[in-house]
This record gives structure tokens, sequence and C-alpha cells, in this order.
């Protein structure tokens, strides 16, 4: 019975992936020709404290605000996925210099100290939460912002200001445990149950931001970057248009749809600032 429950709950989704095709090929005929190559450093942060030790993970509120004041004296302007995303479909122009800002794991943190930040020079950042956290923390209030996650309503909020885009970062996947790494394909794990698993998660995390903000999500960031080969066609059939690994280097965004799977970003950690890790580019 078992068995029968699981090939049941695969085949509705291999029935899906093929309508979801249909769908975006026929929605997606007409695709920007834009052939100039933008450069695109992403700098990848965590969390923020005001007076703990930094780490690979977590710096100081006031270093945050001093890559943002280089950012902008450097000739920098933030972008976030809707801007690649109409880039590539519509043709909008990027600017020249462009850099985008990412926050993974939705700490409350981020509220607290980077928020206040973000809303003093309008910068455009893109927020990707744990769902399952957000989750836990609404029910269970925590105002601890050493360890605790955002609520949904704090992530409305965020999203609301019209700066800060809600993106998926799985709803219980971002862990390491029985042989799986983030949202990757645990080891002796079928591709078709994978498949299942992914898309059942990913699933709940995106309709727990729809729900909470009224906007759909349309980017994933892998959880510690680990990338599944059978995730990419579940992201693309749901309809998701750009993904997030943590590999590091610059992006280089074209009209071709395929450029925004995979970007490339640079883990700011509590020993290089955004200066060290894209001073060499604007000298």
């Amino acid at each position: 019975m078992k068995r029968l429950i699981i090939q049941k709950s695969i085949t509705a989704i291999t029935v899906l992936m093929l309508i979801c095709m249909q769908i975006n090929v026929s929605k997606n005929i007409a695709v920007s020709t834009s052939s100039d190559l933008v450069k695109l450093p992403i700098l990848m942060y965590h969390g923020f404290t005001e007076n703990g030790a930094g780490s690979d993970y977590v710096i100081k509120t006031e270093e945050f605000e001093e890559d943002i004041i280089y950012l902008i004296n450097n000739g920098y302007e933030f972008v976030n996925t809707k801007d690649l995303i109409d880039y590539c479909r519509k043709g909008i122009l990027l600017p020249e210099k462009c850099v985008m800002i990412t926050f993974d794991d939705g700490y409350l943190n981020n509220y607290t100290y980077a928020y206040p930040i973000i809303m003093k020079y309008g910068v455009k950042v893109v927020l990707s939460p744990i769902g399952y956290w957000s989750d836990y923390q609404t029910v269970h209030p925590d105002s601890n912002p050493a360890y605790a996650n955002l609520t949904w309503e704090q992530i409305k909020e965020m999203s609301d200001s019209g700066l800060v885009e809600i993106q998926n970062h799985s709803y219980n996947m971002h862990s390491l445990s029985d042989g799986r790494m983030g949202s990757d394909r645990a080891e002796g794990e079928s591709p078709d149950e994978y498949r299942r698993l992914f898309f059942e998660d990913m699933k709940n995390a995106h309709y727990a931001i729809e729900n909470a903000t009224g906007t759909e999500p349309v980017a994933y960031a892998y959880p510690f970057g680990s990338i599944g080969d059978e995730s990419k066609s579940l992201l693309k059939c749901f309809g998701y248009m750009v993904t997030f690994s943590c590999c590091e280097g610059y992006n280089y965004i074209s009209g071709d749809d395929d450029c925004l799977y995979g970007l490339k970003r640079f883990n700011r950690s509590a020993d290089r600032s955004a200066q060290s890790i894209l001073g060499s580019a604007d000298n």
C-alpha cells in the first residue's frame, strides 16, 4: 500500500511537470534578444550582531553599513531577481555597474539590525528564509536576535517595503541529516523518490511565502549550495527562473534564461569586507 501511494505521488508529479513544461513553453516564447553581458557580483549574508563576535556567517551591523556605503560610493546600483528576469525576458536594461545583496536563512537579526540600514539607504535585498523556522517562530515568538528566526509578519513588513524581495530557501531541507546535504539527493535515494520529496518541500515553502506576502517566489537558494541534479527541471516546471548556488565568482548576465540558474555568490564573512571582495574590480 505504501509503495502504491508513493508511486501515485510520483506519477502525479510527472504529469504536473509535463503540464507545466507545456505552459511555460507557450508562455515564454517571447524571450529578450539582449546580447550584452552584464557583470554581476552577488554578496551573500547570513547573520548580524551588534556586539558579538563575527564568524564565517555573522558580521557586525556596522560592517554591513560600511559595505553599503562602499558600494554606493563606488557607483554600484542594487538589483534583485525581478531586475534580472526583466532583462532576460523583456530586454529592460540593467545598470552598467550592478550588485545584488542576498540574505540566507531568515534570522531575526536581519530585521532587527540590517533592515533599518536597508531602509536608510534604500537598497534592494533578496531575503530567502527557511519556511519551517518562520512557521515555528510565528507560533512561538522569540525576540532574541542572536538565534531567533523571522516571523511571517516581519517578513511581510519587509516585503511590503518594496526593497526586500522574498525568495525560497526550502521549507525544511536546510539540514545535514540522514545522508542528505540540504536539498540534494540523499545517498541511496532513487531519483523518483527524491523528486517527490524535493517537490513537496519546495511547494510548502512556496505557498507559505505567497500566503504571507501576497507575492510568489521565483528564485530558489539552495541550502549549503547543494544542487540536486533532478531539482532544476522541477523548479523550472513550477515557474522558478533563478537559482542561487554558494560557488564563488562573478556572474555574466545575458538574454538567455539559463544564465540565471546556478548564480554564484561571494560569502561575506567577518574576515573580508565588500571592498576586499570587489576592490580589485574597482581599481
